[in-house]
């Protein structure tokens, strides 16, 4: 067979960027792993069929293997992540057409509002870094009309989390939530490349967020994009708040300080952390009255000097692995209407519906945007508009 002449250079850039190592193409392709590795170091070259494949399976187009060199792909979206004194790993393909999926959906939500004559919104940009982390949350919580009390009457994780969401759609923000690009449940998101990220918009703000995290996590998350919203900076996050080598950007300090604030807030803490008690015990139980993790309320306690680094940080290594376990055991699961509305943000869900079944959409146009057969747009606006 003729082989493809493909610079090798590209093939290791596109595993690399798809999150795909030489054994794994090489179980794909049905071929020893030794022979793409001779692929990669330009001893031996593919076949055109299998170079096709290949392009497929790292999703670029078959025509970037003959590039001189990968070509640049700029974020439209500052990158905040950070992983200590290391660098950060290039964003996955997985990411990147995500990223465009929410950005197409953001353009269409942005002109459906200035069609519908909608005004801008009054908070996305509107307080700086200049102002305290206390206040911005503050400004967050009385947008919201979020209280202590609705907190208490929250049953758990997941309700704070749906009210929170509710709260901020309400005030114009879509909240988009998934665990997968699309409906691919085969190309999973990774909680270790990113946790959230945020568009800041004044007439269609955005909030991703991660749905492979644990619900605990997703809380800290969707309150630290929406600051971003409050300060203007769109941008991408993966928040460690249990890494003390972590190098934050000022704006993810103070991002994270104001969602800690809003969420559990210093003055509430400090009424009612008990000094003496045994630290674990003590995080657990006030983690579950304040409906966040372990971790934030014992990042907390250390920034508030209720306990030392060192007390943290043995919690920390214990309390991580059953955080990112409770992650891994995330599934679609049940209704896959409402699994849909909450992947594509419910606002937008019902604009679309709404402009579909008046008309004013092709229902063919509403189906790829929500990722539905346009047979089941119906059902599917019965199970959004029908929800309590």
């Amino acid at each position: 067979m003729t082989e493809a002449r493909i610079n090798p250079a590209i093939l290791s850039w596109a595993l690399e960027r798809s999150g795909i190592d030489a054994p794994a193409l090489a179980d794909k392709l049905g071929t020893p792993a030794a022979r793409v590795s001779s692929w990669e170091a330009g001893v031996r070259m593919p076949t055109f069929r299998q170079a096709k494949r290949i392009a497929e399976l790292t999703h670029i187009p078959f025509g970037y293997l003959y590039l001189a060199e990968p070509p640049e792909e700029p974020l439209p979206i500052v990158d905040f992540r950070t992983v200590g004194d290391g660098p950060v790993k290039p964003l996955s393909t997985n990411f990147r057409e995500l990223l465009n999926d929410v950005l197409r959906k953001q353009a269409w939500f942005r002109e459906y509002r200035q069609q519908q004559g909608e005004p801008s919104l009054d908070f996305p940009g509107r307080l700086d870094m200049r102002i305290p982390a206390t206040t911005v949350a503050a400004n967050m919580k009385r947008a919201l009309k979020i209280t202590a009390q609705d907190r208490a009457e929250s049953g758990n994780w997941e309700d704070y989390l749906r009210l929170l969401i509710g709260r901020i759609e309400a005030a114009g923000v879509l909240v988009m939530r998934s665990g997968i690009v699309g409906n691919n449940t085969h190309r999973p998101l990774s909680v270790d490349e990113f946790r959230g990220f945020a568009i800041a918009d004044e007439l269609a703000p955005v909030i991703f967020v991660n749905a492979r995290d644990a619900k605990a996590a997703q809380i800290f998350t969707v309150i630290h994009e929406l600051a971003h919203i409050w300060l203007g900076a769109s941008g991408i996050s993966n928040e460690r708040l249990g890494d003390v080598a972590a190098r934050y950007s000022d704006i993810e300090r103070q991002c994270n300080a104001a969602a800690a604030e809003f969420l559990v807030s210093a003055e509430e803490l400090r009424g009612r952390w008990t000094p003496r008690q045994d630290f674990a015990a003590q995080v657990r139980e006030l983690a579950r009255m304040f409906k966040v993790s372990g971790i934030v309320i014992g990042r907390r306690a250390v920034e508030l000097r209720f306990a030392t680094w060192d007390e943290f940080s043995r919690f920390y290594e214990s309390e991580r692995r059953d955080w990112a376990a409770a992650g891994a055991r995330r599934t679609s699961g049940g209704n896959a209407y409402k699994t849909l509305a909450v992947r594509n943000s419910k606002l937008l869900t019902k604009a679309v519906l709404e402009s579909a079944l008046e008309g004013r959409m092709l229902l063919r146009d509403a189906g790829s945007m929500l990722g539905i057969s346009p047979a089941k747009l119906r059902q599917l606006a019965d199970s959004v508009y029908g929800e309590k």
